[in-house]
């Protein structure tokens, strides 16, 4: 087993596309130089065509290069027999199994056909190693339960261990995510961050849940048709590379919150006074208006104001003043104050 912190795979002067060596060749990247480090989590982002996809594929040896070398485990990849490499790398491709009478038991044993003699038969060990991973993701009780019977979420957790199963050093997923609603991705993204640091798996995902991704991995490769930039999602944030991402439109990066926005004309500035998060979801309703507060402003003002379990706003000008219960019913007054 390799050890936590050395490479497990790199790419040198890689070129993903189609037709490799035809006149119709196509490119979707420039050259690609990356790394990935054993127990490392990383999360592939880019926009729609951008190629992430087929790199994920092309890393799995299920897509043909164009170009340059892909090194696992400080061998070409091409080294490897499929049997070698069936045992090095592992995929989860996008959406839930549509094997539906099978059991969750039994899909999560298909990830041991690497390790299995001729007539595929488990035996003692594999067995253990398969309600281990129906276990680590927490599918224990459903082990039995056929996977039609199973939520979108509980179907990609059962073919995350599937893959955990096949006891691969790297696991790729494109789009583990997809489908599922907003909870199940949380914990989707969760999942494997614990599986990745208590297994010592490295582990790449694509995903267009930017906002989850970048708060859970280690590392991050940024694709669009220049290519790809990497590093911690931290530094790309600081070096202001998320604002690249979706070149061309007025949607931009906010590194102070971590978060897409668009850009909203100032209409009104007013003085803010408050503190704690009432202050800062205040701020964000005000914002989403068009009014931005500013420390130096006087009038017109609103003031928050906690008396023990009861929050009021109060609204005032130099021709009105008015109180509200909540944010609500602060934003329909501003609406109207804006309407003039």
């Amino acid at each position: 087993m390799m050890k936590a912190g050395t490479d497990i795979l790199n790419t040198d002067s890689l070129v993903v596309g189609y037709n490799e060596g035809t006149k119709n060749e196509m490119t979707l990247m420039a050259p690609l130089n990356l790394s990935v480090r054993q127990g490392e989590m990383l999360a592939l982002l880019g926009p729609n065509g951008a190629g992430k996809s087929t790199l994920l594929k092309t890393l799995a040896r299920l897509h043909p290069p164009v170009k340059g070398n892909i090194i696992l485990s400080g061998l070409k990849l091409e080294q490897y027999h499929n049997m070698e490499l069936a045992r090095k790398i592992s995929f989860v491709f996008t959406g839930t199994a549509s094997v539906y009478n099978m059991s969750v038991f039994e899909l999560v044993s298909l990830g041991r056909f690497p390790h299995t003699n001729w007539l595929g038969r488990l035996d003692k060990t594999d067995r253990t190693i398969v309600n281990r991973s129906v276990d680590s993701v927490g599918l224990s009780h459903y082990s039995g339960k056929k996977i039609g019977e199973l939520s979108d979420g509980e179907k990609q957790r059962a073919m995350i261990a599937r893959a955990l199963a096949q006891d691969t050093a790297l696991i790729l997923l494109d789009e583990p995510t997809a489908f599922l609603d907003l909870p199940n991705r949380y914990e989707l993204i969760y999942l494997l961050r614990r599986l990745s640091a208590e297994n010592n798996k490295s582990v790449i995902f694509s995903s267009h849940d930017i906002h989850i991704a970048i708060r859970e991995v280690d590392k991050v490769w940024l694709a669009d048709q220049n290519g790809i930039v990497q590093g911690a999602p931290e530094d790309l944030a600081l070096r202001g590379a998320f604002d690249n991402l979706f070149a061309g439109s007025e949607l931009s990066f906010d590194p102070g919150e971590g978060i897409f926005t668009y850009p909203v004309r100032t209409r009104m500035i007013i003085k803010l006074i408050g503190e704690g998060l009432d202050l800062y979801w205040t701020a964000r309703a005000l914002n989403r208006l068009g009014i931005r507060a500013e420390p130096d402003a006087v009038s017109p003002s609103v003031t928050i104001v906690s008396e023990g379990p009861d929050t009021r706003w109060l609204y005032e000008s130099s021709v009105v003043k008015k109180q509200f219960s909540d944010i609500y019913n602060l934003i329909l007054y501003m609406k109207e104050v804006l309407k003039g």
